[in-house]
């Protein structure tokens, strides 16, 4: 499956090594394959931005966080261009993981946010949880 990360879903992840975040993320970084995810400059931008400011010097160094996300966006499908829907959503950061979601032609942002990101269903993108997505894939 085709899937685009919120930002919350690394954070939640990172913070802690229990629930499905992190067993998301796991199954990424063992390179599960039935779940394929994208990127973009923007969004992985975001990504070093929030995890920087919530994790670094609580939980993880700048050097940790680097680390993390090299290997993340290594392992990743980037995407260079980007289709354009703005604005879509309320949030700025929102339009960016719709935009690579429509662009990636992926199944579903995995977030806990699905209030914000509603605007994706117009394109026939799904929004699950963490667990919802788990489950939908019997991992």
């Amino acid at each position: 499956m085709d899937i685009v990360l919120d930002t919350n879903i690394l954070l939640a992840g990172l913070r802690s090594c229990n629930g499905a975040s992190h067993k998301l993320l796991q199954l990424i970084r063992n390179g599960h394959p039935a779940v394929r995810y994208h990127l973009s400059a923007s969004v992985v931008l975001e990504y070093e931005e929030i995890l920087t400011r919530e994790l670094v010097s609580s939980t993880y160094s700048s050097d940790e966080i680097s680390s993390f996300l090299d290997d993340f966006v290594a392992s990743g499908i980037r995407h260079a261009s980007i289709t354009t829907l703005r604005p879509v959503s309320i949030d700025p950061d929102d339009d960016a993981l719709i935009e690579l979601a429509v662009t990636a032609a992926a199944d579903t942002i995995v977030t806990f946010n699905t209030r914000h990101l509603k605007f994706a269903y117009a394109h026939g993108i799904n929004l699950l949880t963490p667990g919802d997505f788990l489950r939908k894939m019997n991992l």
